[in-house]
């Protein structure tokens, strides 16, 4: 008899707390979603790329230090666990976009530098072989 019941109050548990632990990890999925939309409109992807063109490896590290946060309009009556999972997505992502942009910057940066000092070499050379003659 004892066995009866305890399976019956089971059962009960299971088929009451299935909805909520479904719910929860629903929230959690349109967070992340909503979170990776939200952050690549947001996110200013020419002001990194602007602070790795000027202030090369600085920009990447003020790139990965700053942590972006999201609006809060956003979260307003959302539920703690779609307010943690949008939170926490956002703020990996919108890093990760940020740091990518800045090593793009820190790129053109030595491009532009390397194009630079080979047309002074360049120049250089030809100078010296015009004189010479």
């Amino acid at each position: 008899m004892n066995i009866k019941r305890f399976i019956t109050i089971l059962l009960a548990f299971v088929m009451l707390v299935s909805p909520v632990i479904l719910n929860a990890s629903q929230d959690a999925s349109s967070a992340i979603i909503a979170a990776d939309k939200d952050v690549k409109t947001n996110t200013n992807g020419l002001l990194w790329l602007g602070a790795g063109c000027m202030f090369g490896l600085l920009g990447v590290g003020a790139a990965y230090i700053m942590e972006p946060s999201p609006k809060a309009s956003s979260l307003l009556g959302k539920s703690p666990e779609y307010v943690a999972a949008y939170t926490d997505e956002y703020k990996l992502r919108g890093r990760t976009i940020q740091t990518r942009y800045a090593w793009a910057g820190t790129f053109i940066r030595i491009t532009i530098y390397g194009v630079y000092f080979l047309l002074i070499a360049t120049a250089r050379e030809n100078i010296y072989s015009i004189s010479i003659d």
